[in-house]
């Protein structure tokens, strides 16, 4: 099974893993095994990177991707053709960042491994609880 993590998800699994449902919890530890893959959007680089930026953020980028390599059931999903058009077909969502992690699970046919309950409804399944 394929799953795309949301960037909080992700940051949350790797710093704070308390945090996440007992779904989204099983479902990292399953790719930290290798016995899942978990994609990881280009996009949440990019927001890790911000927030980072930001001070809003303790982990680095860096940090992050070394953590990751460490592991085979994560690969980077590169921003595609697919994703873009999916993230046209979300016009609800009003966060742009949201769009294309949606846009990334819609177009990789994966779940979803979010809290964000707006994300809901847009014909991807959503893990956490």
């Amino acid at each position: 099974m394929t799953f795309v993590a949301d960037t909080h998800a992700l940051v949350w699994h790797l710093t704070e893993e308390r945090r996440l449902g007992r779904a989204a919890r099983r479902l990292f530890r399953s790719a930290d095994a290798g016995r899942n893959l978990g994609y990881v959007p280009a996009i949440s680089l990019v927001e890790i990177a911000l927030l980072y930026e930001k001070g809003r953020l303790r982990v680095s980028l860096a940090r992050i991707l070394e953590t990751l390599a460490g592991h085979t059931g994560y690969a980077v999903l590169p921003l595609d053709l697919e994703q873009s058009m999916a993230f046209a077909s979300f016009p609800g969502v009003r966060d742009p960042m949201d769009r294309l992690v949606l846009a990334a699970a819609r177009a990789t046919g994966s779940r979803l491994v979010s809290a964000d309950e707006a994300l809901d409804g847009h014909g991807v399944e959503r893990i956490w609880d």
